[in-house]
């Protein structure tokens, strides 16, 4: 049942005055400690809800890797008051849009659907919460619909085979180190009983938020949440989530060439905060990723591609995590130039688009990014995923409707300050290339 939910939020608002309020959001929390967000809109009747559990691949034990993601499938396959698949009939003959997806850092389950439909969904939500069953055919059918799909997706992908060899060097040993969709020989090893002690470890009120957005008023969101998920206990034990171990700095590098690889690909990764861990230096590096490589009108559109006959170039910074960040930055370089001299570039062009930012430039890029976050609050799916997400990482009410203010109040020196530090992290050089001779990629 799980699917990437690949959702592309916008970055901001037009300017609004110092103390708008971005989403409007208002919150509530039941006695069993379940954290609920609602965003009205009325401008369809429509909601979207997002149940976000505070748990993902970063929880699991040691050998355990993929256990996360096999629970996920494993909340599709009935409870002791809707059995076996009744939980998809319901949700497909009610039109209900519905999916979940598994990270490093927590698991979601999200439905889209018309206002009418709610009662059912928050049913649906709430039955599986606390009464899940999990039977010896189910689980053996997603272990192996989950060992399947690490098949096709990585293990017979060579592309994706090296990212995920490349992730697993930045993070190594950290709770980022293994990947959320487990190993095959650690997947083969789970059992029924791992999946059940996983779910009531997590699973629990007082480990969830719930972010509603669309047609409902913040009243009536109390009212039918209370109704459905109100009596479901909380968890008497302490939920232990893992704690990140300091990185150290360092410099890495993978290498590889691959015979389906059409177009060479030079990337540097960096180890950065996040924004539960610094927030004013995440924020900073994101406006940075934004002004280096993202858009028509980036640093690297400007000059690499024009003055290093760069054929391509992006950059992004991940800053939403309950560990680190990251930032990082690819080239598709010219396929006449040297893997060495394209790295050197990539790597001094960071500081070449520093040493070229000023007031007028920052303040051009500040406009664009807070161009788009009016669109986030106006479709309650991302309005939903955004505040949902951030609620999940801890971030509190005033902090999350601030979300305008920590990009508009980014300065020059907190950008200058930020990249300095990040020069001094952990950082990883992958160099991706076509295979001028047959053989084994691996």
């Amino acid at each position: 049942m799980s699917k990437v939910f690949c959702l592309i939020v916008g970055l901001s608002l037009a300017c609004f005055p110092a103390c708008a309020k971005v989403f409007g959001a208002e919150e509530f929390y039941l006695d069993n400690g379940l954290r609920v967000v609602v965003v009205e809109n009325h401008r369809a009747p429509i909601v979207k809800t997002m149940l976000f559990y505070k748990v993902g691949a970063m929880d699991e034990m040691a050998g355990k890797s993929g256990l996360a993601h096999l629970l996920e499938h494993l909340m599709f396959r009935g409870t002791t008051s809707v059995p076996a698949s009744q939980f998809n009939t319901l949700m497909l003959e009610n039109g209900v849009d519905f999916n979940a997806f598994t990270s490093k850092d927590f698991t979601a389950y999200h439905a889209l659907s018309d206002i009418s439909r709610l009662e059912l969904v928050l049913f649906l939500e709430a039955d599986r919460m606390h009464n899940l069953q999990i039977d010896d055919a189910a689980f053996s059918g997603e272990q192996k619909v989950v060992y399947q799909e690490r098949q096709q997706r990585v293990e017979n992908n060579v592309k994706s085979r090296f990212a995920e060899n490349a992730s697993q060097i930045l993070w190594q040993n950290t709770p980022y180190g293994h990947p959320v969709s487990g190993t095959l020989e650690e997947i083969n090893a789970l059992t029924k009983e791992d999946a059940l002690s996983f779910y009531r470890s997590f699973y629990a009120p007082n480990n969830a938020v719930l972010a509603i957005a669309g047609d409902i008023t913040f009243d009536e969101a109390k009212k039918v949440v209370q109704k459905y998920f109100g009596a479901i206990k909380k968890s008497t034990k302490p939920i232990v989530h893992k704690n990140f171990p300091k990185i150290e700095a360092g410099i890495y590098q993978i290498s590889k060439e691959m015979e389906d690889v059409q177009t060479p690909k030079i990337t540097v990764s960096y180890i950065i905060p996040s924004i539960t861990t610094d927030k004013k230096a995440a924020f900073a590096l994101s406006v940075f990723a934004s002004y280096f490589g993202s858009g028509g009108n980036s640093y690297m559109k400007r000059t690499l591609i024009k003055k290093h006959k760069v054929v391509s170039g992006a950059a992004s910074a991940d800053i939403f995590a309950r560990g680190y960040g990251s930032f990082t930055a690819s080239i598709t370089p010219n396929p006449q130039t040297k893997d060495e001299d394209n790295l050197t570039m990539l790597e001094n062009s960071v500081l070449e688009a520093l040493a070229a930012l000023d007031e007028d430039l920052l303040a051009l890029e500040k406009k664009k990014m807070l161009s788009w976050l009016v669109y986030t609050k106006d479709n309650p799916e991302n309005a939903a995923y955004l505040v949902g997400h951030m609620a999940a990482l801890g971030l509190n009410l005033k902090e999350i409707e601030a979300y305008e203010q920590n990009i508009d109040s980014v300065t020059l020196e907190d950008i200058k300050k930020a990249v300095a530090e990040m020069q001094k992290a952990k950082k990883l050089l992958t160099v991706l290339m076509p295979r001028k001779e047959a053989g084994d990629e691996f």
